[in-house]
Order: C-alpha cells, then structure tokens, then sequence
C-alpha cells in the first residue's frame, strides 16, 4: 500500500559547507519514489496576504536512491569517498519537486528565481515501525507567473 502512495520525485540541495567568500556549497540529491504533499495558504502582513506554503515529504531511504541515508550527523563526520556513496538532508537544506539540475555557482538565490524551492525546518527519522519513513517538513514560496 505504501508504494502505491509514494510516486513522486524530488531534488534535495544540501548545504555541506561554504567556500573562502561565504557562499554556500551544495550537494545534489534526486530522490525518486517518495511522497510530497504540499499545503498552499496565505498569512496577513502589513501589505496584505502573502503565499505562505509548507510541505511535508515522506521518504524510505531503502527505496528512493542508489546511495545509502545517512543522518546529518554521520554525513558530516565521514570522509569525503564514504559522502560520495551517501545522501542526508538537514534543517536549512533546499527541496524542488522534480528532477532538477540547477548550478548553484551564483547563489541559492538564482534557483529560487527560476522554480518553486522549499526549505526544509525539520527532519524526523521513524525506525520503531517497519516502515522506516523519513518525515521532513518545511516551508516555501509559490512562483507566480
């Protein structure tokens, strides 16, 4: 029942670091067979409504890439052959729905012009059921064309 629900494709952008400018590094992930379930509403601020989106995803590390999950804590602490075979995400990290392959040589801001981007505020890893399901949650703005 699970697989039947888990058909969609998302990219995950990690931040692992920053160069000698303080512009972000990132690490690309396409995570395919999870689920995305987005949430549009709208807050009052002083100008008026805004787009205020959030999301939630549902991902088995077992099913989703040919690299192997590891937390943000263990990612971080491995050498950098072991990060090439691994994919994590963490708080601060960026998601797009789809497969996208965006260069991020002129900031994460170019990315956000260009397609709808989420950040992600909380990830939760579930290993009491057999399910093992990775829940990360976040926020994001909607592109109006």
């Amino acid at each position: 029942m699970l697989k039947k629900l888990m058909k969609s494709t998302v990219t995950v952008y990690h931040k692992s670091g920053e160069d000698v400018n303080g512009k972000g590094i990132y690490e690309r992930y396409v995570l395919k067979n999870v689920r995305f379930e987005r949430k549009e509403s709208v807050r009052p601020s002083d100008t008026g409504l805004l787009p205020y989106n959030s999301f939630k995803l549902y991902v088995n590390p077992a099913n989703c890439s040919e690299l192997i999950y590891a937390n943000k804590n263990d990612h971080a602490a491995m050498t950098e052959s072991a990060r090439a075979r691994c994919w994590t995400v963490k708080e601060g990290d960026m998601i797009t729905v789809g497969q996208t392959d965006f260069s991020l040589d002129n900031g994460a801001d170019e990315i956000k012009k260009i397609c709808e981007v989420f950040t992600v505020y909380s990830v939760t890893y579930d290993s009491l059921t057999k399910a093992e399901i990775i829940e990360i949650s976040g926020r994001g703005r909607m592109l109006y064309q």
